[in-house]
Parts: structure tokens; sequence; C-alpha cells
């Protein structure tokens, strides 16, 4: 059965290569940070600025990052079957499109345009 597209799902291991913490495992942002103090409504509502410094900082971090050779491998792959291949991502960063990717979808949206 031969495929006409091809998809592929990248999430936090491929931009931790870059540099970027992840949330779980070893050293994750989870370590510091309760979810329930920076990722939900009800911990926005209680403390505004703790939230807004821990996506502000998250943000910093993107200034220093720059894609892998995986990112530009997909890229890669998508420029020599134009139209076939769809990246989505679980990943909140810019790496992708940094490394010349332009059909992405990130499912947890964009840490730079929220």
């Amino acid at each position: 059965m031969a495929a006409d597209r091809i998809v592929i799902l990248t999430g936090a291991g491929l931009s931790a290569e870059s540099g970027l913490g992840t949330f779980r495992g070893k050293g994750g942002l989870w370590d510091d940070y309760d979810i329930e103090d920076v990722a939900t409504p009800e911990g926005f509502a209680r403390n505004p600025t703790k939230v807004h410094d821990f996506y502000n900082m998250r943000r910093r971090w993107l200034a220093d990052v720059r894609p892998n050779a995986a990112h530009f491998a997909l890229a890669k792959l998508e420029r020599e079957h134009g139209g076939e291949v769809l990246t989505v991502t679980q990943n909140i960063d810019p790496l992708h499109e940094a490394a010349g990717s332009e059909t992405l979808i990130h499912m947890h949206g964009e840490l730079a345009r929220a």
C-alpha cells in the first residue's frame, strides 16, 4: 500500500537537542514549577505575575536556541516532497520554522505568539 502523504509528529525531545528544557524528566520544568500554579486559569487568577514571569522566562530562552540537525532534516524532507509532508509538533518553539519548515501545525500553540 503506497502512501500519498507523510505526517510527522514531533515533541519535546526534538527541541531538547537544541538546548530547550522539557517539562518532564530529569531537570524538567515541572521540577521547579507546579503546573497548577503556572498553567491553569486558577493559577493565573491567584498570581498572574508568576504566570507571566514563567512564560516570559521561556520566551527569553528562545533567543538563545537554534534548530538542530533533526529540524533541518525534516525541513529538507518537506522541500523534497513538496506538498506531501505535514509536520505536527507538540512544541511551542519556532525551531521548525527557523530550519525552513512551512507546512506545520503547532498543536499547543506558539510561545512567541501568545
